[in-house]
């Protein structure tokens, strides 16, 4: 709505009408709730998996080590693909990455419940599962660059933290219902299947809306004006060339961005446990109880909803606050892994229930304190290859994820319990050093324009 015009006396005495500048529109509001929207979807599909695999599992005769296989084959599908979907984003820009990404992880989750229907499901169900996690992973790498892409070309520099912290916490979010939602209809319906189906038809549901109501950048929606075009572009480094190249020789070849995938892969090594390993371990290591270690999944995700929004919002006060996006950033990132790294280890101290969900979910704060200080640190130095950037660091994440998996459920099988959450911590506290090294104000390639330090 504009404001009326501004009237003023000329020392002439002729009366001079300056138009008012319009208040910006709010589509890009719009574009962040669609991706966390997605975002909830997402997690519901990747912690859905992981809430009926004991059941998966005994159904098909697995043995111990099938959950870190179903992990790391996710995990290694999901690193391999994370940089083409991010270079294809940076190129085409976010739409038609965004659905495909979206309808081929919907058809793989389901693609999950067919594995019962073949001739020998027994048999072939563990091969059959690792192909088909495989394939889920390669569509879902592309959710989270392909975001970057879309945060990068709709969010102004000052709201980028806080938008990242959103993004997150509907992940947490989604990863928070994923177990209250599924093992109920696991119950009503008698089976694991038809709740994967149905988390499958909402992400198809979801491309619908977007693809009909997306566009890659605010100058090709008209309801956009130009006020809050002028306000995403306010404080954005000019490109000396409007062309793009990939500038593969800056991201691997300077320790900033090379600090950054360094200590995403931290969270990734330790983070990804609680995503799709945690219920297996509280039932067959800590035997619990079904509903308990139900709860004990979720309320990290819970703690995680808040964390993630603190942690963006908190980096963007912060750098107001001391004049310096740098520290602002780092402060909230190594303050978080540090937290994290201490409630990790703390869990093997512990046998009561309710102070192993204490110190769960404070590890999970500490990790999501760092997801949007994180996430804003790719797309701030990344920028015109912010998608390429987010998909390095979160294909490191995946690496190190499945490396993971395998030694953590390797160690379990020979019933050590307590080697895996010793490099859970460990790993964060590399994470947290390595925030001393990241700097945003660092882009990839050569600028012109200041923004703040």
């Amino acid at each position: 709505m504009s404001q009326a015009p501004v009237q003023s006396v000329s020392p002439a005495g002729l009366m001079d009408v300056t138009p008012p500048k319009d208040s910006p529109t709010r589509i890009r509001f719009l574009v962040l709730g669609g991706a966390c929207l997605l975002a909830i979807i997402t997690y519901l599909h990747r912690v859905g998996f992981s809430a009926i695999a004991t059941e998966l599992r005994d159904q098909l005769h697995l043995g111990d080590r099938a959950i870190g296989y179903f992990t790391a084959a996710f995990m290694i599908a999901y690193g391999i693909f994370e940089v083409p979907w991010g270079l294809l984003a940076d190129a085409r820009g976010g739409r038609s990455a965004l659905t495909a990404v979206v309808i081929g992880g919907s058809l793989m989750t389901a693609a999950v419940a067919a594995v019962v229907w073949l001739p020998d499901p027994a048999g072939m169900g563990l091969i059959a599962l690792i192909l088909a996690r495989f394939a889920f992973g390669a569509f879902q790498a592309g959710t989270f660059p392909v975001l970057a892409r879309i945060m990068a070309d709709w969010m102004p520099v000052s709201e980028r933290g806080g938008a990242q912290g959103a993004l997150w916490m509907s992940t947490r979010l989604g990863g928070a219902l994923a177990p209250i939602v599924l093992i109920p209809l696991f119950h009503r319906f008698g089976n694991w299947r038809m709740p994967l189906v149905i988390g499958a038809g909402l992400g198809l549901i979801w491309c619908v809306g977007f693809w009909s109501i997306f566009r890659n950048t605010p100058q090709e929606i008209g309801s956009v004006n130009a006020a809050e075009r002028e306000l995403i572009a306010h404080g954005r480094k000019k490109r000396q060339s409007s062309s793009h190249r990939t500038p593969w020789g800056q991201i691997f070849g300077r320790t900033n961005p090379l600090a950054l995938c360094v200590m995403y892969g931290s969270i990734g090594y330790s983070g990804n446990f609680f995503l799709f390993m945690l219920n297996d371990y509280l039932r067959t290591q800590r035997h619990l109880g079904k509903n308990t270690a139900m709860w004990l999944t979720s309320l990290p995700f819970f703690a995680g909803v808040f964390a993630c929004v603190m942690g963006g919002v908190l980096s963007d006060l912060l750098s107001r606050q001391m004049g310096s996006r740098r520290w602002g950033r780092r402060v909230v990132g190594c303050a978080g892994l540090s937290l994290a790294a201490v409630g990790i280890i703390s869990t093997l101290a512990v046998t009561n229930v309710f102070a192993l969900g204490v110190l769960l979910c404070l590890t999970f704060i500490g990790n999501d304190l760092a997801m949007g200080p994180s996430w804003a640190a790719a797309t701030e130095i990344g920028e015109r290859s912010a998608g390429t950037l987010g998909g390095t660091m979160n294909m490191v994440g995946s690496f190190t994820a499945a490396i993971a998996a395998i030694l953590t459920a390797e160690r379990f099988a020979r019933l050590d319990g307590t080697t895996p959450f010793l490099l859970f911590g460990l790993s964060y506290l590399i994470g947290a050093l390595c925030w001393l090294r990241i700097d945003v104000t660092e882009p990839l390639v050569a600028t012109t324009g200041d923004l703040e330090a």
